[in-house]
């Protein structure tokens, strides 16, 4: 495998920290904490900006509550913030760096590829291994 380098410089643009807050902002159910960050998104992004400068991130607690629809779960996540930095890091390091070492037919967090690209794959699988084979046994994962 390549050894990647200067990654973490993308990290800390101020173009890719406003792209990943309004990517987390766009997908977050919790409207009323969104609209906190919309309303003051200068300084948080300054804030993000100037830990990843830093170098001094660290994880903030988690929020934990509980849903009773259709049962009752707990369910456990994380601040915007921390989402942001997530948006980042994956974006920007994980993506570069892993992508290119895997297999065609992965299509999971691929962009582009998704369920209808998975099933259209098993499909092709399955058609091939029945042609060969007379008798097909597969397990559904």
């Amino acid at each position: 495998m390549k050894r990647k380098n200067n990654l973490y410089p993308q990290l800390c643009k101020i173009e890719n920290i406003l792209q990943a807050f309004d990517e987390v902002c766009r997908h977050t159910k919790n409207k009323k904490k969104v609209r906190n960050y919309r309303d003051f998104k200068c300084i948080y992004i300054s804030r993000v900006y100037n830990v990843l400068k830093n170098k001094t991130y660290e994880v903030g607690p988690y929020n934990v509550f509980t849903i009773h629809e259709p049962k009752k779960r707990r369910i456990i996540s994380q601040s915007i913030y921390d989402k942001i930095v997530n948006h980042l890091v994956s974006r920007h390091i994980l993506y570069p760096a892993i992508l290119p070492c895997l297999i065609a037919e992965n299509v999971a967090s691929i962009k582009n590829k998704g369920s209808h690209e998975g099933l259209r794959l098993a499909f092709s699988f399955h058609n091939k291994c029945k042609i060969k084979y007379r008798f097909l046994l597969y397990f559904k994962m």
